[in-house]
């Protein structure tokens, strides 16, 4: 009998672990809440943004909240109107509610990591099984770009959470036809709501679905739900009122920029990475899951679970239609991980099955055999750089090597459930699949708490909270100069944000007054009058008094 033989799928340990899950109904949500949440509060000390895109919503946000326009998208006063608005409210609405900070601005991204671990666990259950549901919203919570952008103040996970939800509402439909309009209600807002936050970066998500809406529409039917079309006109009213009063107020220009802006991003290659850009990447930004992910295609394939077309080929599609898609990102991606997720939880559940079989193949040697020494590797290494640190001039090496101990003493865990019920001739399959998920965990909760994540430019927030540039930020309104150096820039996005008070933009310093403050590019200080005070520098840039 072949070792990966979906025909293997009943067998006692399975069951019992899938019956544990069954016996409350909020087990595996609580669970799951606990093994993502511990890693959503987890954080060090100090927090600072990214620039892009970041600081840019983050600060877009911020303006929110003092002018009280929810209308205009500005920099700096000028209207930018270049993408939607959904990530902006959402954290202007977090900054009403808990103050203008970093961990507001990144409260609305760690909700929907929460939301989306759930709403996996009830697509896998619905769509597989309850373990593998299970397992695969456990996966999607040690995945490390999917974390990391989960503490982020970007767009990428909200959507992401949007659309499972869509989804889930869609196999409720299926599964209570009496509500059937009512769950496409849901299914049908949950699109135009994702237009609100990505505008026409729902359509690959919409084009995904449709194996599953085409191919098995005799079984669902839902193309001929009312409800669906409704929720769809219901969930785009955020975005139509939003762009009627942009464009009242500003013209053509919104339409211009935002749809401008997307039809130049499919159509040009803005981050032009080669066709074979997320062939590497997501293997790397994801790592091991994705290539435990490529047999569970295979797995699923021959497997006797329904509904091949969303949870097989929704991933499928919409990986090549982003791979055809010019402009390619870390980020979209992230879109595809709960999928992921799911394939290498039925992967993983299967190599489990073979661990509980008697006589156990010998290749479940050579795996804990292989991920031990794995994590045997790190934890030498981790020792090494930590007892002989002077042999190693790299900056943060102290949090490096424990982001090795913590991946390595996961990662041994499988070795040592293995040779335990080798010498005590049991089988405990989950505690084995459990050790492959505590390496990746273990490495994440160490990036989050030594600030490798989270704390991405402290320099610029030192700078703004410490002498001499603490107390004249603090009590004066701060304008900057944008003349060499566009405020679009980097570091003059993450200038904006810590300023407390920006003041405004200009390209010429004589239009500011007398004794005023301003932000000038270390390269345009040449321009200034001879007499003009420097009272700091944050990189290139230089905080001036004006004559």
């Amino acid at each position: 009998m072949s070792s990966l033989s979906m025909r293997s799928l009943p067998n006692p340990p399975t069951q019992r672990f899938s019956a544990t899950l069954s016996k409350s109904a909020l087990a595996p949500y609580l669970v799951l809440s606990l093994w993502v949440g511990l890693l959503l509060l987890l954080r060090s000390p100090l927090q600072s943004l990214m620039p892009h895109d970041e600081g840019w919503y983050a600060q877009q946000a911020r303006w929110i909240v003092t002018t009280g326009d929810w209308v205009t998208q500005q920099w700096w006063g000028e209207p930018i109107h270049d993408r939607m608005m959904g990530i902006q409210w959402l954290i202007a609405a977090s900054y009403k509610l808990f103050g203008v900070s970093e961990w507001a601005a990144r409260l609305p991204g760690a909700i929907a990591c929460w939301g989306a671990v759930m709403l996996t666990y009830r697509i896998g259950r619905q769509c597989l099984t309850a373990s593998i549901g299970f397992w695969g919203a456990a996966i999607l919570a040690a995945t490390p770009i999917w974390m990391q952008a989960s503490r982020l103040a970007i767009q990428d996970v909200p959507l992401t959470a949007l659309e499972l939800l869509g989804i889930w509402a869609l196999l409720q439909a299926e599964a209570s036809p009496r509500r059937r309009f009512g769950w496409g209600l849901l299914a049908g807002t949950t699109v135009g709501l994702g237009f609100m936050l990505k505008s026409i970066m729902v359509i690959p998500v919409v084009a995904a679905l449709v194996p599953y809406l085409v191919l098995d529409h005799r079984r669902h039917r839902h193309l001929l739900n009312p409800g669906l079309y409704l929720g769809l006109g219901l969930g785009l009213v955020p975005a139509i009122a939003w762009l009627a009063l942009s464009v009242q107020r500003y013209g053509s220009l919104p339409l211009e920029r935002t749809f401008g802006l997307l039809l130049n991003l499919a159509q040009e290659a803005f981050h032009d990475a080669g066709p074979l850009y997320y062939f590497w990447n997501i293997p790397a930004n994801a790592f091991p899951w994705p290539f435990l992910a490529v047999p569970g295609v295979w797995l699923g394939w021959r497997s006797p679970y329904r509904r091949k077309g969303l949870w097989l080929g929704y991933p499928l599609v919409l990986f090549g239609l982003l791979t055809l898609f010019k402009t390619r990102t870390w980020y979209y991606p992230l879109q595809l991980l709960p999928f992921v997720a799911l394939l290498a939880a039925l992967t993983l559940t299967t190599l489990g099955q073979s661990y509980a079989a008697r006589p156990q193949p010998q290749w479940v040697k050579g795996l804990s055999l292989g991920l031990g020494g794995l994590g045997a590797v790190l934890v030498g290494a981790a020792g090494v750089a930590l007892l002989w640190p002077q042999r190693f001039p790299l900056d943060h090496l102290s949090s490096y090597a424990l982001l090795a101990l913590a991946g390595g003493l996961g990662w041994l865990v499988p070795l040592g459930v293995y040779w335990r019920d080798r010498r005590t001739d049991q089988r405990h399959p989950a505690r084995w699949q459990g050790g492959w998920l505590l390496g990746p965990w273990g490495v994440i909760a160490m990036l989050y708490a030594t600030g490798l994540w989270g704390n991405y430019n402290p320099d610029v927030k030192l700078a703004m909270i410490t002498p001499p540039l603490q107390a004249i930020v603090a009590e004066h309104p701060i304008n900057a100069v944008f003349r060499s150096v566009s405020g679009a820039d980097e570091d003059a996005v993450l200038l904006t944000f810590y300023t407390p008070q920006p003041g405004v933009a200009t390209d010429d310093w004589r239009t500011l007054p007398s004794g005023s403050y301003a932000w000038v590019a270390s390269i345009d200080l040449a321009e200034l009058p001879a007499d003009t005070a420097r009272l700091g520098q944050v990189r290139g840039w230089v905080l001036v008094q004006l004559p």
